[in-house]
């Protein structure tokens, strides 16, 4: 078994290792372990789109060099942050949203766009589209198979600064819990939670959580 993920992401692939069961990690492979480039037009209406747009590109070209093998897991996610005042942006646009400028200066700008928000409108979430493809039979080897979605989310709210200096994205911006949290001064920022308790509990460790539990009632059949 190959957990093949479409990503050239080194953060995103080292919180993957991170989050799967040890018996996993010995068998996740990116794109650049394979030697394989892939980089399609994310234009997708949704984020189970776009994942899909990714894990078939990734068939594809693995496909072409004859580099697939029964037993592989082609794995893609989409994620984003949907913040309901900005009316679910940057949502699908997470990555890109604000345009090519540091991820430092999009927290900014979000945290200065809802600077006059009440406490209670601040709310958002983060979540993860995980596309999969199941490469179980000498079928698939020719033919693509359908994907199978994972999804998980996780509902918090924008701090109203910068909290944390772990994680990456928009991790330093974004808290779990209640907007009461504000008023109580708790807020707990993923970056502020460290990557080690982020892990256990984040929109990605949800989506493959419920990926390793569909592996685990196949393997138990």
């Amino acid at each position: 078994m190959r957990l093949i993920f479409a990503t050239n992401n080194n953060h995103k692939l080292n919180e993957i290792k991170a989050i799967l069961p040890n018996m996993y990690r010995n068998v996740v492979f990116s794109l650049g372990d394979l030697n394989i480039s892939v980089n399609p037009d994310e234009n997708g209406s949704s984020y189970e789109e776009n994942a899909n747009i990714k894990s078939y590109a990734c068939y594809f070209a693995l496909r072409d060099k004859n580099l697939l093998l029964i037993g592989d897991y082609i794995i893609a996610d989409d994620s984003g942050l949907s913040i309901d005042y900005l009316n679910g942006e940057p949502g699908i646009h997470s990555a890109r949203f604000l345009g090519d400028i540091p991820q430092i200066e999009k927290n900014i700008r979000i945290i200065d766009l809802l600077k006059d928000v009440n406490d209670s409108k601040r709310t958002a979430h983060f979540i993860t589209k995980l596309s999969v493809l199941e490469i179980c039979t000498q079928k698939y080897l020719i033919n693509r198979p359908e994907s199978m979605i994972f999804e998980g989310r996780v509902d918090g709210y924008i701090a109203k600064n910068i909290i944390g200096e772990d994680g990456f994205g928009y991790d330093p911006i974004f808290a779990i819990g209640d907007t009461s949290d504000i008023a109580k001064r708790c807020v707990k920022t993923y970056s502020l939670l460290g990557q080690d308790k982020k892990n256990l509990i984040s929109h990605r460790a949800l989506a493959l959580k419920a990926f390793t539990n569909y592996l685990e009632k196949k393997m138990n059949f």
